[in-house]
């Protein structure tokens, strides 16, 4: 346990009891939204109505019988991302696919799962795919050449530039990373010094988690949160060049 994890713990403990028992819990804060910069697009309104629609009717049963540890996440919708960020492959048709964040690759899975078969999904992540247990992934899921994974460290000067040209052409960025400030800060001044593709989407996970907090409310293009129909703990889009 982490001195991070261990100082939420003692805090939990001395704030006043909730009215109710869950079993995983995190603070979060209740903000204002007239005074925080981004707001909506209407194409990111469009793109909302349209995968949660088609989350709806989406099945994962496949990535579900790999859950080896916890809840049957892929199934529980709202409330987890997995059936939106399929419907958002679907809605989106995009060619190039990044996650920043592979762990147990329940997230890649689902991608996959609405991807359209010409197109790629390149996730990445500080440790290779094989020393996470339980991992969701086999090796017959990297086979076909639609999914590969890349050792790095985006926050790191280094690394982002020898990266550079494989998300200037991405059109769907997905950032699942540690939510430690430090990394997403350092993540999102890299990616203002390149040119993302005039309609990419980039979506972030876990806004509304008390570390993301700060990092979510200063990003000022143009933005929706998404949570209600994402990940409990929250779920947010970004028209990286759109207009508002």
């Amino acid at each position: 346990m982490t001195l991070i994890e261990r100082a939420k713990q003692k805090a939990l403990r001395w704030a006043n009891p909730l009215p109710f028992k869950c079993r995983h819990l995190e603070y979060s804060v209740i903000s204002s939204v007239d005074d925080e910069p981004g707001r909506p697009t209407q194409r990111l309104l469009e793109i909302a109505i349209a995968a949660i629609s088609e989350a709806r009717t989406i099945d994962l049963s496949s990535i579900s019988k790999r859950i080896t540890q916890g809840p049957d996440y892929p199934a529980i919708w709202p409330g987890e991302h997995y059936k939106l960020l399929a419907a958002l492959m679907r809605v989106l048709k995009p060619r190039k696919v990044i996650e920043v964040g592979t762990f147990r690759g329940i997230s890649a899975l689902s991608i996959l799962a609405g991807l359209p078969q010409t197109s790629t999904l390149t996730t990445v992540d500080i440790v290779p795919w094989e020393k996470i247990d339980p991992s969701a992934f086999t090796v017959a899921d990297f086979q076909d050449g639609r999914l590969k994974q890349v050792l790095g460290d985006l926050s790191t000067n280094a690394f982002f530039d020898q990266f550079r040209s494989e998300l200037s052409e991405c059109d769907f960025l997905f950032i699942d990373a540690p939510k430690n400030v430090v990394f997403e800060t350092a993540v999102l001044a890299n990616l203002e010094t390149i040119r993302l593709k005039e309609d990419a989407i980039v979506l972030f996970d876990d806004i509304r988690q008390w570390n993301m907090l700060s990092i979510w409310r200063k990003i000022a293009r143009p933005k929706l949160d998404l949570t209600s129909f994402g990940h409990w703990t929250g779920t947010g889009m970004i028209d990286w060049n759109g207009k508002a």
